[in-house]
């Protein structure tokens, strides 16, 4: 562990983090397999390539073997082994107590093409966060580029699995977040919304897009038939693309609002929570 990285002290694990926890492993298995999957679909297709070699060499096709074919096995191999080796003979391991510990909270920034993400650290420890959660705010008020604080989590270790006659070795360290003043309170929040509220909030979440996307989508082949689409401008149908969309996220919207005001009206002690007021447990 970071020097720079303390244990304050240590306690019992509550019913609701323990479910909460347990979640979060089974998230993490599947993300060991899945590297496993990749990694086999990597390997498969390297394999197809170099059964397919001879009948490529035998319609003359040397240049294409020497300087496309054999490269992309050997891509396919590496990183197919690699990928694979990141989910093989591993298992996560929960914690048996919540520890409070405390340390400079820092992040990293990933970008791909327009999109990013942040991954978020204590001294060296990756922090598993609840579902669209992000401490950019929180780390982004120090000039220095991190803050020093105290937090309760719960360490998964994911370790080599147990060879016999050997031991198992612990290859990565992280640790699950169940509170953080201000920010996360798991306890709280499962004890007022229910112990399945993050898996709702993910589900309805991925819902609402999926919903947005294929009413757009819909709206806009009713427009604009794939029939037209060669008799149509290029910069007509990009247009219409970003209406369309606009104008279904101002639906979702003003849909949105109308229902805050139809509740606010029947129950007047009615008050909107933002999911960050319930996941700091002050809703």
């Amino acid at each position: 562990m970071n020097a720079r990285v303390t244990v304050q002290g240590e306690r019992q694990i509550t019913a609701n983090e323990r479910t909460y926890a347990k979640q979060v492993l089974l998230l993490k298995h599947l993300q060991l397999r899945a590297y496993v999957v990749v990694g086999g679909f990597l390997l498969a297709m390297a394999c197809l390539l170099i059964a397919a070699l001879p009948f490529v060499l035998s319609r003359g096709g040397v240049p294409a073997t020497l300087f496309v074919g054999i490269p992309t096995i050997g891509i396919g191999i590496y990183a197919g082994r690699g990928i694979g080796r990141q989910g093989l003979r591993k298992r996560a391991v929960l914690g048996d107590t919540v520890c409070t510990v405390k340390g400079p909270v820092t992040y990293i920034t990933h970008r791909v093409k327009n999109s990013r993400a942040e991954e978020f650290f204590v001294g060296d420890i990756t922090l598993w966060l609840p579902p669209f959660t992000s401490l950019l705010s929180f780390v982004a008020n120090e000039k220095n580029g991190y803050r020093e604080t105290e937090l309760d989590v719960i360490f998964i270790e994911t370790r080599s699995k147990q060879k016999a006659g050997g031991e198992s070795v612990d290859t990565n360290k992280e640790a699950l977040v169940v509170y953080l003043a201000d920010y996360i309170d798991i306890d709280t929040v499962f004890n007022r919304h229910g112990r399945h509220y993050l898996i709702r909030e993910s589900i309805s979440t991925f819902a609402g897009v999926i919903s947005c996307i294929v009413i757009g989508a819909s709206g806009y082949l009713y427009f604009f038939p794939t029939e037209q689409w060669l008799q149509t401008g290029f910069m007509v149908l990009f247009l219409a693309l970003l209406a369309d969309f606009a104008i279904v996220a101002l639906g979702c919207y003003l849909i949105n609002k109308l229902y805050l005001a139809v509740r606010k009206r029947l129950d007047p002690n009615f008050r909107p929570s933002s999911y960050g007021e319930r996941l700091a447990g002050k809703a």
